[in-house]
């Protein structure tokens, strides 16, 4: 139980969870105003800088009944790279996967999930964007052929990428976590597929010319219980929406990654899981509401609002 704090005009801000973990709203700010700073610097045009700089300025709170503060109203920017809407982003996806792979499990009790790791060699940052246009499209035609897609009740694919400091260059590479049916571990080969055949399989469906590391491992809970499972799926969730630190040559990176992560859809589903995030109504991830992110349990109390801005002189939040 979160004891409640009483809030005053003027005072310093600070948003504790149930558990007494600090949000950190304040060192997110910070990040979201560095990355503002270097966009301005790339002579980016005012209003996308602009844009940044406003996201989280003003942050309005209603008490819950457990005493916990819930966020109600906020200006988001939606930029991938800026800290707040990532971490809220990462918050969402983590909420919506809980949600579809316990409905999942429920309607399958008897398939099982995999892990699978799609790579291909890095890439620099001006050809990055068509990269992934190109991954998207052979991932894509991986999921079409037979072996794979009659075992196939549902996947979430996430596209992360990672950057190779030493060489100047970026690698992209693709998450899967797949649904099977149980199926897919017998037959004696005509339905289990080695990650071998999985490392053919991708090579084709990608046009490389080379062979590239492909990881398949089976997920295994200790028991029937779906929590279980679940912290190990949730593994997924810190890929794709993860902010990068930035560093001493932030300028080119943000840079490469705006324009490599332009229009770009990191998060997708297929099969039942498309099927049960469509039924239960859940916003998009990558685009949608940043604010209400899908675990809101706890009822609101009608009374108290905790209102609060940014002071960029003091750089921190003050109860308004």
């Amino acid at each position: 139980m979160v004891k409640n704090q009483e809030w005053y005009s003027g005072d310093e801000f600070k948003d504790v969870s149930k558990s007494g973990k600090d949000r950190k709203w304040k060192e997110r700010k910070m990040k979201n105003l560095k990355l503002a700073n270097i966009f301005d610097s790339l002579n980016y045009s005012e209003s996308f800088v602009s844009n940044i700089k406003s996201c989280a300025e003003h942050l309005n709170f209603k008490r819950t009944n457990d005493g916990s503060l819930r966020l109600f109203q906020m200006y988001t920017c939606k930029n991938k790279q800026c800290a707040i809407c990532s971490w809220r982003r990462s918050m969402k996806y983590q909420v919506q996967i809980s949600k579809i792979v316990e409905e999942a499990m429920l309607r399958k009790p008897k398939g099982r999930f995999l892990f699978l790791t799609l790579t291909v060699e890095n890439v620099s940052g001006e050809n990055l964007n068509d990269e992934l246009s190109r991954l998207t499209e052979a991932f894509r035609r991986l999921m079409m052929y037979k072996k794979v897609s009659k075992n196939l009740i549902g996947f979430l694919r996430a596209t992360e990428v990672t950057r190779n400091e030493l060489m100047d260059t970026y690698h992209p590479h693709i998450h899967v976590l797949l649904f099977v049916s149980p199926t897919y571990f017998k037959g004696d080969g005509e339905n289990y597929i080695s990650q071998d055949e999985w490392t053919d399989f991708w090579k084709k469906s990608a046009k490389i010319d080379y062979r590239p590391i492909v990881d398949v491992r089976s997920i295994k809970p200790k028991n029937e219980k779906t929590s279980d499972i679940r912290s190990a799926i949730l593994e997924t969730a810190k890929y794709p929406v993860k902010p990068m630190e930035l560093n001493s040559d932030s300028a080119k990176v943000v840079d490469d990654l705006q324009k490599g992560l332009y229009r770009k859809r990191q998060i997708a589903f297929g099969g039942l899981f498309k099927q049960i995030k469509k039924e239960l109504e859940l916003d998009d991830i990558e685009n949608g509401d940043l604010i209400n992110i899908g675990d809101e349990e706890n009822p609101i109390s009608d009374g108290e609002i905790i209102s609060v801005l940014w002071n960029h002189e003091r750089q921190n939040y003050y109860v308004r």
